[in-house]
């Protein structure tokens, strides 16, 4: 019987710390990316400089010699300067700079 009450305290403790050495170890998580610094302005902030700059001064030229209110009709509203095909696609520069070219030759023509 002793042997027995020996045989079941051993195999316990042995059962005991088996079970206490078979917890997962699980590593830290790693640690946040940097955060992104764009490389400098998009395509639609160049756009919209570019179109509202221009327009401003065409409008603002227009007034002072006197010619009617045509923005559509200048050859930089159909020309759109300013684009490089390496800051994205033509026709997102295109509509951006144009509807900014817009607001700036009303604000050009009448000041």
């Amino acid at each position: 019987m002793k042997r027995l009450i020996g045989k079941l305290a051993l195999s316990s403790t042995l059962a005991i710390a088996a079970l206490g050495c078979g917890h997962p170890y699980y590593p830290p998580p790693p640690p946040p990316p940097p955060p992104q610094v764009p490389a400098g302005p998009t395509i639609i902030q160049i756009a919209e400089r570019n179109g509202f700059s221009i327009g401003r001064q065409d409008g603002a030229r227009a007034a002072r010699l006197g010619e009617v209110f045509h923005p559509r009709r200048t050859r930089d509203f159909r020309v759109t300067p300013g684009y490089d095909p390496q800051m994205g696609p033509y026709k997102v520069y295109r509509g951006v700079f144009r509807r900014a070219f817009l607001n700036g030759y009303r604000r050009g023509y009448y000041r």
